[in-house]
């Protein structure tokens, strides 16, 4: 089957080339048919270096919208392909050269069942990526039971930046929904999990850089959606009623913890207690009220020990396109 591949973009000029040619470094860039960069409003030089990649790379198209927001974004560029798998990348984010390679496989022995497939993700936040940090996710396959539970309460988590998706999920389930800015993402793969599997690939295939500007970048500003999307799953599938408050405990505890990083404490120990109150028995939260007993100047080395330790992260960091 053949690959289009969505790109977001808005003021990103120092990272979208990169992004671009990641995608045209693949292994398997002979299944590629279609690369379309949705320029979302860039004020920046972003346009003038994708006409110029667009005379570089044949199957490079440039849509031009005016701010329309990521989720509208990625809906013009579905709309404006036509192969069979999707593959959505951030334009600050960038591929290792096997990523469509090792994904596209798994749909080759898949029966139909699969509508995403996904891997896990390295985080890194300097340039050159000397702090590259493998982060591994929650693992789910053609024959997991209950993946729309499993998800629904982990979130596993997965970048949209490492999925490859088939256009008939689309067709069956619907687009993103436009009408919210921030965890699009997750409420969209929540409605694939309640009609299709997932399928995860093991690795870092894709590099996702973390800087000041992400729109996540505020975890607590998830939590007023990751709320209505709890109730409005929970409506539509009763069942998830039981896990709803695991679910909403690890949304507290990752707002808390970001809190705490920002030297907010009122509002990471008001995080945190909700985390604790809604799942006693979630230990995320208590590893967190210990972590800011920990003098400022230590704990980002603390916590970054402690994610290696978490996500087996010694292991060797994929190398990918600089």
């Amino acid at each position: 089957m053949t690959v289009a591949v969505v790109i977001t973009c808005h003021n990103e000029e120092a990272y979208i080339e990169q992004a671009v040619r990641s995608v045209a470094a693949q292994t398997a860039f002979d299944r590629v048919v279609e690369i379309i960069v949705i320029d979302d409003g860039s004020t920046d030089g972003s346009p003038v270096l994708l006409a110029r990649l667009a005379q570089e790379i044949d199957c490079l198209r440039v849509l031009r919208t005016e701010g329309i927001g990521v989720a509208a974004a990625r809906n013009t560029g579905i709309r404006g392909t036509t192969a069979p798998l999707i593959a959505f990348l951030d334009a600050d984010d960038y591929w290792v050269p096997d990523k469509l390679e090792r994904q596209l496989a798994a749909y080759a022995t898949d029966d139909g069942r699969v509508g995403l497939v996904y891997s896990d993700f390295v985080d890194f936040t300097r340039p050159d990526a000397s702090d590259a940090l493998l982060v591994t996710v929650r693992r789910f396959h053609a024959d997991t039971p209950e993946t729309l539970a499993g998800y629904f309460v982990h979130d596993a988590p997965i970048v949209p930046s490492t999925t490859l998706m088939r256009r008939s999920v689309f067709e069956d389930v619907g687009l993103f929904d436009e009408r919210i800015r921030l965890g699009e993402d997750t409420e969209m793969f929540l409605r694939v999990a309640e009609r299709w599997n997932f399928q995860y690939v093991q690795g870092g295939l894709v590099y996702k850089r973390r800087h000041g500007q992400n729109l996540t970048r505020r975890l607590d500003a998830l939590i007023p959606i990751s709320e209505e999307v709890t109730k409005t799953f929970v409506a539509r599938n009763p069942s998830l009623g039981p896990v709803a408050r695991q679910r909403l405990s690890r949304r507290y505890a990752r707002a808390g913890h970001d809190c705490a990083l920002h030297g907010e404490t009122r509002d990471a120990l008001r995080y945190l207690g909700l985390a604790c109150t809604n799942a006693p028995l979630f230990w995320r939260p208590y590893g967190y009220l210990a972590l800011m007993l920990v003098p400022r100047g230590l704990r980002d080395d603390v916590l970054r020990a402690g994610k290696r330790v978490y996500h087996g992260a010694m292991r060797q960091v994929p190398t990918a396109v600089r």
